[in-house]
């Protein structure tokens, strides 16, 4: 009677004790992961801007956390490992505020040119024709070197001043009336990146980050 005493006794311990330590092992799984507040400032810490948008998800057996971020000249896409903090993906694109202020800045100069128009009616034929001329002349050089487009070596050391590592694709391409290079390189970092470059600019219109692995 004592040993079956005894056997419940220790079935009991050792039952307890295997919700315990459940217990506890849930609680320290869930206190690894990084708070929102926690992978907000990690985020915002190297990439200056307004968090739209922040979701915690579970992506090949881990969890991560997906967060937009608004900059003034620039929009981030990013995966961040919830456990570590490390960035897994970073999307990066380039926001043209420029044509804004271009059309902006080009009433302005319609207007003025209304204006002095207006105030100069005494001007002979001839001048106007010279000024005609003049600004034909501009506009067709503006456009040429507008059209000029960067070299496929200006392109690689553009990419490459941006990242260490080597090329491993490169080419031409056009998209909505838009011509960019398109250049991926394998970092020293253990990732890929991918980069859009302007044909003509040689602006970096997006950057894109991945691991290796994917």
């Amino acid at each position: 009677m004592k040993n079956k005493t005894f056997y419940f006794i220790l079935t009991g311990l050792v039952v307890v004790g295997t919700v315990l330590g459940i217990l506890q092992f849930t609680s320290n799984q869930a206190s690894a992961y990084l708070s929102e507040d926690e992978a907000k400032e990690k985020a915002t810490s190297q990439f200056s801007g307004t968090i739209k948008e922040i979701e915690l998800e579970e992506e090949n057996n881990r969890k991560v956390y997906e967060i937009d971020i608004e900059g003034t000249d620039r929009h981030y896409d990013l995966t961040i490992d919830a456990e570590t903090g490390e960035i897994l993906e970073l999307d990066q694109k380039m926001v043209n505020n420029q044509s804004t202020a271009d059309n902006a800045q080009s009433q302005d100069d319609a207007a003025d040119d209304t204006d002095e128009n207006n105030s100069n009616t005494q001007s002979s034929d001839d001048s106007k024709g010279d000024r005609t001329s003049n600004q034909s002349s501009d506009d067709t050089a503006q456009s040429t070197n507008q059209q000029t487009l960067i070299s496929s070596d200006e392109a690689r050391t553009i990419a490459l001043e941006e990242y260490d590592g080597e090329i491993i694709e490169f080419e031409l391409d056009e998209d909505d009336g838009q011509t960019y290079y398109e250049i991926e390189i394998r970092t020293t970092d253990n990732e890929k990146v991918e980069l859009e470059i302007d044909g003509y600019t040689g602006d970096i219109i997006s950057i894109s980050r991945k691991d290796n692995d994917d």
